[in-house]
């Protein structure tokens, strides 16, 4: 909403749950400074609303805007904004402030800004550490998630082609069930747009991200990738195999494709949901789930 004192975002109670995509940040340069984000009725939020918040943070701040955040009246949902780092760097609020990192902090990967391959290992090592500590039929998923974390931030830094380079966030939860929730995004080309380099017969943006999915697929024309997917999916099996008791989610949107994959039973299912508007660059969230006690 524009007002002569800059644009405030208001942001609802429900803003950041579900799949962390409710709403929208749109990246405008236009919008008039100073950028309010008022976040006091802002609920519980999915690590995906989370990293999205701080992107278009970091949006504004690279186009010289002052960005001010309204912090939550909800004390839990200020904490875990708090130790995401949603806000780190920024005037705390115009009304309130955001408390600081608190004992649980190492429950989570708070939002990082990737910019090299070192940052994308250390992120790796972090998230996995989140997700040791949790419940013994997410733990095993260690290696797996290792694998996948460093995988697909590698494929946002190589093939992203973005200033902004990769974002990568994690978190634990323990209800309605045990789940770890990895998040990573760039603003790059996208996914659809790096394929059809190679492959410009591929028009549907939902197939083109599906067709990754499989061995050798690739943008670059080199023979030696295109095997990334693939073997995050074949690691998840194996930790599926190890632990049956827990199921994995991967769920990919770029442009105006997006491709859900589940992993239950040890067999592999891929939909493509209807994408309402298209979506710049990757957004990928990685969710393991326990199924069982």
């Amino acid at each position: 909403m524009m007002g002569p004192v800059g644009t405030t975002i208001r942001l609802g109670a429900n803003s950041g749950t579900s799949d962390g995509f409710r709403g929208d940040f749109r990246l405008e340069q236009e919008l008039e400074p100073p950028i309010v984000i008022d976040a006091g009725e802002l609920g519980p939020c999915h690590p995906m609303f989370l990293l999205r918040l701080r992107l278009y943070v970091d949006w504004h701040l690279a186009l010289g805007h002052e960005v001010l955040v309204i912090a939550p009246t909800d004390r839990e949902v200020a904490q875990h904004l708090a130790d995401m780092r949603v806000a780190e760097g920024l005037p705390h609020g115009v009304v309130d402030e955001l408390p600081e990192r608190g004992e649980n902090a190492d429950s989570v990967l708070s939002v990082s800004r990737l910019s090299s391959f070192h940052d994308v290992e250390d992120a790796a090592a972090s998230a996995t550490e989140v997700l040791g500590a949790q419940v013994h039929a997410l733990a095993a998923w260690g290696d797996a998630a290792y694998m996948a974390i460093s995988e697909l931030c590698d494929n946002a830094l190589q093939h992203g082609q973005s200033d902004f380079g990769a974002y990568a966030a994690a978190d634990r939860v323990l209800d309605p069930e045990p789940r770890f929730r990895l998040v990573i995004a760039d603003l790059g080309i996208g996914i659809p747009e790096h394929i059809r380099a190679q492959h410009p017969e591929w028009h549907d943006d939902s197939a083109a991200i599906s067709r990754v999915l499989e061995r050798g697929v690739t943008g670059t024309g080199d023979p030696h990738r295109g095997n990334g997917y693939a073997e995050v999916l074949d690691q998840a099996l194996g930790a599926q195999l190890r632990r049956a008791m827990s199921s994995l989610a991967l769920d990919i949107r770029s442009a105006k494709g997006r491709v859900r994959v589940r992993l239950v039973d040890e067999a592999v299912r891929v939909e493509a949901p209807t994408v309402p508007a298209p979506r710049r660059g990757t957004w990928i969230t990685y969710e393991v789930i326990s199924i069982g006690s």
